[in-house]
């Protein structure tokens, strides 16, 4: 179909130098609208070309081994930390709800004053005062995905990245998703030195090691199709469609923020999806700048993977993550404007 609106954002941004390499593709169930990849270097991209997922991680990996978890009866939103962890008193009604839906009382906190030791880290975060009461809202929490990573390496007795490999790559035949990738691929760099293709942007996934819950995967095209292939096909093969529908709610409902269980839930105010997606979408974005959206009900489905906000470094010499947040919106605004245009997908 005609995609000239998307075409012609894609090379506004890469001509703006808001991202150098750019890959976007556009879905309704089996059928491909639109696959579209700019570089303003001539790198060659393609479906396998591996990007820093950043916090999609959150969704791709430690929510979906949560919701396996969940749906084989080893877990439950309502466990409290504490059947897993030591806790400090005012830590005590804190679930694994509040860690999936961000409102743990706190939000982005630097572990690099922790001992850095992976194995230790959730006695750290554990310790670290609340600024607002746990369940009172939503403070986006990379520290609470961490915590549910080991949370989960102790559900299944093994590394996070090898839980993920066994339980989420195998299953949905991702040949190339995984943490800590090999150097010998296709990269696009998320880092200012060129030495660093395939090490996670994320300074506390970095400092403790390259593998946890809150970012750390590093993924491609073709794989990031087949993990949306599973949430249109609401959680098969990995998990029920019950366990699907219950971790796809808004469980915020009146606070800062829309969350579902570890997803991004769309409701009317969510603007980074430039209004494409109807409310009760889910997705996630990544702070290098990656996107991953879909709505199960019609089957839509937009991917966006980019080195935007590396990119927005090298533009301004600081970064400029307001400018990657509008390139999402004008991405999915342009998708929408082409599908009404063309009247092939009522939105």
């Amino acid at each position: 179909m005609n995609m000239n609106g998307l075409i012609s954002c894609m090379d506004r941004i890469i001509n703006e130098k808001t991202a150098q390499n750019l890959i976007v593709k556009v879905g309704i169930g089996d059928n491909v609208l639109c696959e579209t990849m700019l570089s303003a270097n001539d790198s060659v991209l393609t479906d396998e070309t591996m990007f820093d997922m950043a916090s999609v991680t959150k969704i791709v990996a430690t929510t979906s081994l949560a919701l396996i978890a969940m749906d084989r009866g080893l877990l439950s939103p309502d466990d409290k930390v504490s059947r897993f962890f030591p806790v400090p008193h005012d830590k005590a009604e804190l679930t694994v709800r509040h860690l999936m839906t961000h409102t743990i009382g706190f939000g982005h906190k630097s572990l690099l004053p922790s001992n850095g030791i992976y194995s230790e880290i959730q006695d750290f975060i554990l310790r670290i005062p609340s600024d607002i009461p746990i369940g009172s809202n939503v403070r986006y929490s990379c520290p609470g995905f961490i915590l549910l990573g080991r949370i989960l390496e102790k559900i299944f007795e093994k590394a996070l990245d090898q839980i993920f490999l066994s339980h989420v790559a195998k299953p949905l035949e991702m040949c190339s998703t995984c943490f800590l990738p090999p150097i010998d691929r296709s990269f696009v760099n998320s880092n200012l030195p060129d030495n660093e293709l395939g090490t996670v942007n994320d300074y506390n996934a970095r400092y403790l090691g390259g593998i946890c819950g809150n970012a750390g995967l590093f993924s491609n095209l073709c794989d990031m199709t087949k993990y949306v292939k599973m949430l249109l096909s609401r959680g098969a093969p990995l998990f029920s469609a019950d366990i699907f529908e219950m971790a796809t709610k808004n469980y915020t409902a009146g606070m800062k923020e829309s969350r579902a269980l570890g997803f991004v839930y769309v409701d009317e105010h969510y603007m980074q999806t430039g209004g494409l997606f109807p409310v009760g979408s889910i997705g996630h974005l990544g702070h290098t700048g990656q996107s991953v959206f879909a709505d199960p009900l019609s089957g839509l489905y937009v991917i966006v993977l980019s080195d935007a906000t590396i990119s927005t470094v090298k533009k301004y010499g600081v970064k400029k993550y307001d400018e990657v947040i509008h390139m999402r919106h004008d991405l999915h605004a342009a998708i929408k404007s082409d599908l009404e245009r063309d009247g092939c997908f009522k939105l």
